[in-house]
């Protein structure tokens, strides 16, 4: 009974060694991939520069729109992609008022 039980034991010591390894080859794999949501927020960033710009050379830029763009930018950086897309948007309808803004006549 004894001997039975040690075989056993070493079929579990050996399933569990094998699952661990297989994990550990899954994380390193997963942690090569860049998320979808990344390159989403990536583009979001690049299309709120170009709004900000857009604005800055029109002269309606608001300093809202620059400082969600330079919070877009940090969190891209830091790898929070919700917030760095959430920022970018922000960025991108603020400069996209400035410059509607312009339109507006300046006394009534």
């Amino acid at each position: 009974m004894v001997a039975l039980r040690g075989k056993r034991m070493r079929g579990f010591k050996r399933w569990m060694f094998a699952v661990l390894i297989a994990l550990s080859v899954i994380g390193t794999g997963a942690a090569n991939e860049t998320p979808a949501g990344s390159d989403v927020a990536l583009a979001a960033v690049a299309d709120a520069e170009a709004a900000v710009k857009r604005a800055d050379a029109q002269r309606a830029l608001w300093t809202s729109a620059e400082n969600a763009l330079r919070k877009a930018r940090r969190a891209l950086q830091e790898g929070n992609t919700a917030m760095a897309l959430d920022q970018a948007r922000i960025a991108q309808r603020q400069s996209e008022l400035g410059i509607v803004q312009k339109s507006y006549p300046l006394f009534r």
